[in-house]
């Protein structure tokens, strides 16, 4: 029988994730690209409630999803709710096909792991 299991948000089927697979998929992590970061940019000016209001952003390595031709990027930053309040930090894991973003899941597991690094995001504060 298959298990879903979320991995930096993102549902990887398998019959079971094992610990070197884990570690082939944090070993995996690379820069993301100019076009990665423009297309999170843009996702996140389109989707999220207050983009205009991020501060504190970070976005995270890119993580290549077993044989699943899918990324993962984890973005972290501080935003105003719908009150205009800010909620601290949180994260949001995107998943990536080619340089286009098809989906995404707030509070991802896998985005707060020491195992994933992260940079600073001067473009998505800057909006």
């Amino acid at each position: 029988m298959k298990r879903t299991i979320l991995l930096a948000g993102v549902a990887v089927v398998s019959g079971c994730v094992s610990a070197e697979q884990l570690d082939k998929i944090y070993g995996s992590q690379t820069t993301p690209t100019a076009a990665e970061r423009a297309a999170a940019v843009a996702y996140i000016k389109t989707t999220f409630y207050d983009p205009y209001s991020i501060r504190d952003a970070s976005i995270s390595n890119a993580l290549t999803l077993l044989d699943t031709g899918y990324r993962s990027i984890c973005v972290r930053f501080n935003a105003k709710n719908r009150m205009g309040g800010y909620v601290g930090m949180t994260s949001t894991s995107l998943r990536f096909q080619g340089a286009a973003v098809v989906s995404s899941l707030q509070d991802a597991p896998g985005c707060n792991t020491a195992r994933l690094t992260y940079s600073s995001f001067p473009e998505l504060e800057n909006l």
